[in-house]
């Protein structure tokens, strides 16, 4: 069997990949639903992000998150008299709370999340997933994650663009490729149609706009064919996380990082804040090398961006959950000086300079 025609068959029998979420399937009450774009985040009541614990998965249906753990991650209880409905069902906390979990996943909410829309818990310790269900694709096309945001590809991981025209004639099929629907592939979503064009070939359409790949080379997790001979842009599902306005990137010997207006590199501490001032960088190590990026009288927490209050009463900004600073040492924009600074043989990470490709989160898993 040629490799064209398997393609085919599974166009005929998977047609369109259907998120889990296309089907009946009614929430807890304690639970709600945000519309993102790329896929639909569920969220708790009051609007904060849910997560599951990748410990947890290890014995389904039971929460292996207590104490300490349940403190920065509270679990969602089930209240009242609620009853278990499709993919959402109750277990039982060491405790004897019941709790929700999804496809036998117990899910929390994070301490960390002050305000509805934070996604400061994704990816935490390395452990911590966001609730989220992607979009469905055709079975070629896949979902994936860059500093753009949520991006569409092949599955060889090349974005898709769409074009200026509705069809790339011969004098631009040279450096961009449609993306063929396979001749037995049906559409039943509003978003996907198949567009039959002139040359014979069926082509997927997402909303309106014929997809294409190129073969010039260009990184596959940035823009730059964006915009290339006029017009082509990457299919952005859902944007990249929101940075404050007055944040600006800055190219480094170790990539491009988030700096402040003038351009220099912004830092945050990646480890334990008491540890390290106990262990690497106490109180006067800190004054010394380091200014806290402090929030203007206007400034508001945005995307990962959050607030704390310092012991002098100024608001400082967080990234991801952290304290942000620059570091005194770094003179010109570019320098990194103080990326790792404060790392000691029981501290890891110490402060990290904070990298543009923090902003890429990788939801469709």
């Amino acid at each position: 069997m040629t490799l064209r025609i398997l393609v085919n068959l599974i166009g005929a029998l998977a047609l369109m990949n259907i998120p889990a979420w296309a089907a009946d399937n009614p929430l807890p009450p304690e639970v709600a639903a945000r519309d993102m774009g790329g896929g639909r985040l569920f969220v708790s009541a009051d609007g904060l992000t849910l997560y599951t614990f990748k410990k947890d998965r290890e014995q389904m249906g039971t929460s292996t998150c207590a104490d300490e753990c349940a403190d920065l991650w509270p679990p969602v209880i089930v209240s009242g008299d609620a009853e278990p409905s499709g993919a959402w069902t109750v277990i039982t906390r060491p405790d004897g709370t019941p709790q929700w979990a999804y496809r036998g996943k117990p899910v929390y909410t994070y301490a960390k999340d002050t305000y509805p829309g934070a996604m400061v818990g994704e990816k935490a310790s390395g452990s911590w997933d966001v609730l989220y269900e992607p979009v469905g694709t055709p079975p070629n096309v896949a979902i994936k994650a860059s500093i753009l945001g949520q991006t569409l590809s092949d599955l060889d991981g090349h974005t898709i663009y769409t074009g200026p025209a509705s069809e790339c004639d011969d004098s631009c099929m040279g450096s961009w490729l449609p993306i063929e629907a396979p001749w037995l592939a049906r559409p039943n979503s509003e978003d996907w149609t198949i567009n039959q064009r002139a040359d014979g070939l069926s082509q997927w359409v997402y909303q309106e706009q014929a997809l294409y790949i190129t073969n010039e080379d260009c990184d596959q997790n940035e823009r730059n064919c964006s915009d290339a001979d006029g017009g082509w842009q990457a299919v952005i599902l859902q944007d990249a996380p929101a940075i404050p306005d007055w944040v600006a990137f800055q190219e480094t010997d170790i990539g491009p990082v988030m700096a402040t207006p003038d351009r220099m590199t912004l830092y945050y501490l990646v480890s334990d804040w008491e540890k390290v001032r106990v262990t690497t960088c106490d109180e006067a190590c800190v004054d010394a090398n380091w200014d806290p990026m402090i929030v203007p009288e206007n400034g508001n927490p945005i995307g990962n961006w959050t607030t704390r209050s310092n012991t002098d009463g100024r608001l400082q900004w967080m990234y991801l959950g952290r304290p942000v600073f620059t570091f005194k040492g770094d003179r010109m924009p570019g320098d990194t000086y103080g990326d790792k600074f404060g790392t000691g043989s029981d501290i890891r990470g110490g402060w990290g300079a904070i990298l543009q490709e923090s902003l890429i989160q990788n939801f469709a898993r």
